[in-house]
């Protein structure tokens, strides 16, 4: 997938907080809606807290970061977007 070209001072401000990165992460994983990747099942919990959805069925949890390369960070997600870009 291809982004749209930005300036960095765009991109810094569209990624000014952990819980900016935290939103766009959620619509690139899960842009067609939730789905777990335990069962299969399409519907889940959101929690707002620990950023991360719990499936309806058989209750498995997967957060936004899971499966990316940002898994098990200690750094905060705004570093790692700006050296993405």
């Amino acid at each position: 997938m291809k982004a749209e070209e930005s300036s960095f001072y765009e991109w810094q401000r569209k990624f000014s907080t952990d819980e900016m990165c935290m939103v766009h992460l959620k619509n690139l994983k899960w842009s067609k809606g939730f789905q777990c990747s335990y069962c299969g099942h399409d519907h889940g919990y959101w929690s707002e807290e620990y950023h991360r959805y719990e499936c309806a069925d058989c209750h498995n949890q997967v957060s936004v970061t899971s499966g990316t390369l940002f898994h098990n960070t200690k750094l905060p997600l705004t570093k790692w977007f700006w050296a993405i870009y």
